[in-house]
């Protein structure tokens, strides 16, 4: 396997676990509770990419990146109910 490769299969673990970590958190928040805690999903996917961000700075933006998009998507996802009244 060439270094390219290597490269590529990184950059697909950053996102794959920056989604599934969104995805579990926000299944354990959804379980949990009766009403959806948004600004908690938000605020601890903000809170580890910031400190993310701090202990790698930039190595890993991929995931940091894919983190906060992750976090506002299933954010909107779980509470799409509210938009709809």
């Amino acid at each position: 396997m060439n270094q390219y490769n290597v490269e590529e299969l990184k950059m697909l673990n950053q996102v794959l676990f920056a989604l599934f970590l969104v995805a579990d958190f926000a299944l354990f928040l959804h379980f949990n509770n009766s009403e959806f805690p948004w600004f908690a999903l938000l605020g601890s996917g903000i809170g580890l990419a910031i400190i993310v961000y701090c202990w790698t700075e930039k190595k890993v933006s991929l995931f940091i990146g894919s983190l906060l998009v992750f976090t506002v998507v299933f954010s909107i996802i779980y509470n799409w109910p509210v938009f709809l009244h």
